[in-house]
């Protein structure tokens, strides 16, 4: 897909998605009953189900991903939008008590329908969209521009460099050693369009530092392109930390370190958070109280451990848990297998994860969510905060009660450098890649399997 026509399209995407749900509710209602009449509630539900796709698909990420309209991983994109929408309207059936007004077998056709839909017009449309490569030539024949064509020859199948053309002060290179032909000087490139032998559709401008051009003789040849003109700047950096581009009061700024977790997706994962959260507390009260019991009657001192940890954007926060050490133990010292200063209690709370029942207040309270980077003693992101350069970058969203780390093996005690460089790899892996999907996964994971590990001690 060209990155015009992408970007086109996604702007009317939720449109087409909202009828493409709309159209299949309505054909499921024609296969369930025929040519029998409409009971007032299904046109109600089409409607809201159509005004919620428009809001909640977008919210839930199904049109970030390079490939969102191909019929399969597109579909796979807007998963979480679908389940969200669906559970919705079931919600809102139950609060206002009519889900026995509505067919069973049409609510099943609608869901499979719809996504058979969804999926359809994505196969029609893809296809066209992913013709038309665009030929480009390449102004600059230095590090960057040699390199960005290179880039451009691995990885685009719908952009194709026909050529180079030498900005003034640039070092001459031998034609032979440049990925792409070389067309000639600046000078060359108004005959070059006008000969159209090359069928050149935009300009791409690649300046090393080292050789600027002047200001306004590259103005003045920009000015005289009918062509789109589109500026290639020297952003190393940025290759190596995941970036957002941000206008703010008119002030394009880069934001460096950049995650979904800051964008409008995340007021859904705030939503799940509270919902979840309060909900678990309410169904697992019986067994608060209960180990809350257990821990004063084994060894005295409070029921709870409460420790300051780092939240998110590095504040400090107080992390609640069970208390499975002995009163007066050093808290601040990761526990080993076999630790003296653990109860007997204590251990089984720590192997099961029971312990950390109580971090659902600090999820309540906003300190913590469900899902996120677990969070460590003050003692120990001091430690490795010295010795891991993007130790700290883990502190750029909330931490959570279970995360991708803890369900891939990477939980309990972190001895070794190397131990806490593989737990910190999934927890930036997490943050840059994060999507509604992904937690439900993780929950899934955790509630299914657990994360007990053999770390677990």
């Amino acid at each position: 897909m060209t990155p015009a026509n992408d970007i086109r399209l996604a702007r009317f995407a939720p449109l087409l998605d909202a009828l493409a749900l709309t159209s299949a509710g309505a054909l499921s209602w024609y296969l369930r009953f025929g040519a029998a009449p409409v009971e007032e509630h299904y046109p109600v539900a089409l409607l809201l189900g159509f005004l919620m796709a428009l809001v909640l698909l977008p919210l839930a990420g199904a049109y970030r991903r390079p490939r969102w309209s191909h019929p399969v991983t597109g579909l796979l994109a807007a998963a979480p939008g679908i389940l969200l929408l669906y559970s919705g309207l079931l919600l809102v059936a139950s609060l206002t008590k009519t889900t026995a007004d509505f067919s069973r077998i049409w609510m099943v056709g609608w869901g499979l329908l719809g996504i058979v839909a969804m999926a359809c017009w994505r196969l029609l449309l893809d296809p066209v969209l992913r013709q038309g490569a665009r030929n480009i030539a390449m102004l600059g024949t230095g590090h960057l521009a040699c390199s960005t064509v290179r880039h451009l020859q691995t990885n685009s199948k719908h952009n194709r460099v026909t050529g180079m053309l030498r900005l003034p002060g640039e070092n001459p290179v031998p034609a032979d050693s440049l990925p792409a032909a070389l067309l000639g000087e600046l000078d060359d490139l108004e005959p070059t369009l006008i000969s159209g032998d090359h069928g050149i559709d935009e300009i791409w401008l690649a300046p090393d530092a080292t050789h600027a051009i002047d200001d306004a003789v590259l103005l003045t040849r920009i000015q005289q392109i009918s062509l789109p003109v589109h500026y290639v700047p020297d952003l190393t950096l940025l290759r190596i930390l995941r970036h957002r581009v941000n206008d703010i009061d008119g002030v394009t700024l880069i934001e460096l370190n950049a995650t979904a977790l800051d964008g409008p997706e995340a007021v859904l994962k705030r939503i799940m958070d509270y919902t979840l959260s309060a909900l678990a507390l309410l169904l697992l009260a019986p067994l608060l109280v209960l180990l809350a019991i257990l821990v004063r009657l084994e060894s005295p001192g409070p029921a709870l451990f409460v420790q300051a940890r780092h939240g998110g954007g590095g504040r400090i926060i107080q992390v609640f848990k069970f208390r499975t050490m002995r009163e007066g133990a050093c808290p601040d010292r990761q526990a080993t297998r076999d630790d003296p200063r653990i109860t007997r209690l204590g251990a089984f709370l720590r192997r099961s994860s029971l312990d950390e029942l109580p971090q659902l207040f600090n999820v309540l309270r906003g300190d913590m969510s469900l899902v996120g980077p677990r969070p460590h003693p003050l003692a120990l992101n001091e430690q490795f905060g010295q010795q891991l350069d993007t130790y700290m970058q883990r502190h750029r969203v909330k931490p959570g009660i279970t995360g991708w780390a803890q369900i891939n093996g990477f939980r309990g005690e972190t001895d070794t450098l190397e131990k806490m460089q593989s737990r910190l790899e999934y927890d930036i892996h997490y943050i840059e890649n994060w999507s509604l999907w992904l937690d439900i996964k993780i929950l899934a994971r955790t509630a299914l399997m657990g994360w007990t590990g053999r770390n677990a001690y």
